[in-house]
């Protein structure tokens, strides 16, 4: 058993939580903190709570095609169904793998693995066609980011 001396110090400056461990020594019981740590915080990070029909769902954010907002509620669209979310947008957004999901409007964010091909066509913009039959369109604002993430 280590012994440990915790401390907690209310900071309300802190813009985000930061835990600092002081030690004399990197051991075995230093790194599997640092482990449980770590998986806390990805753990988290990983799954969203939705709503469906009076029900609660967990679901893993890897399995997100898309999210949207639509008529003042946020819909979170998976490979099986299509949930609601009490989040607003931006608060899934920082949920998200940055380098799975991009916010292509206002109004949606989505997963670039599901994206099937996108027609260039359209003056000032991009039809994405998803994996599923959605067709989704890339603002003007959005445009130039979408294009560096897909590197074109």
């Amino acid at each position: 058993m280590i012994d440990i001396k915790l401390e907690i110090i209310i900071d309300k400056n802190l813009e985000e939580n930061l835990i600092k461990l002081y030690t004399n020594s990197y051991t075995e019981e230093i790194k599997e903190i640092e482990e449980i740590l770590n998986n806390y915080k990805n753990s988290s990070k990983n799954i969203l709570t939705v709503f469906k029909d009076d029900q609660v769902f967990v679901i893993d954010t890897k399995d997100i095609i898309r999210v949207y907002s639509e008529n003042k509620h946020i819909f979170i669209e998976t490979k099986n169904d299509i949930y609601k979310s009490r989040l607003r947008l931006y608060e899934i957004e920082e949920r998200l793998e940055r380098n799975d999901f991009i916010r292509i409007s206002r109004f949606e964010i989505i997963n670039i693995k599901y994206i099937e091909k996108l027609d260039l066509s359209f003056t000032g913009t991009i039809a994405v066609s998803l994996k599923n039959g959605k067709i989704c369109y890339v603002s003007r604002r959005n445009l130039k980011e979408f294009k560096n993430m897909l590197g074109f």
